[in-house]
């Protein structure tokens, strides 16, 4: 099987979807009141405007795509 096929088969949620998931079963909360209740603290630890994180998130995607087509052109 392809390196690339194994990539897109990663299972991925969203972190703030997970987060108000697990509130609204902890509290027995729809998942609407959830999210009013999560988002304030969720939204204190998003980096808005922070050059250096972004740069540095996508330098480490581009290496990862490049190690993905590296490892896809070996034999």
């Amino acid at each position: 099987m392809d390196t690339a096929d194994n990539h897109y088969e990663e299972k991925f949620e969203f972190p703030l979807w997970k987060m108000i998931k697990e509130h609204a079963v902890k509290k027995d909360l729809s998942y609407v009141k959830a999210a009013l209740e999560v988002l304030p603290e969720y939204e204190k630890g998003i980096r808005y405007r922070d050059k250096a994180f972004e740069e540095a998130e996508v330098g480490k995607r581009a290496a990862e795509l490049k190690a993905l087509q590296e490892a896809a052109r070996r034999p």
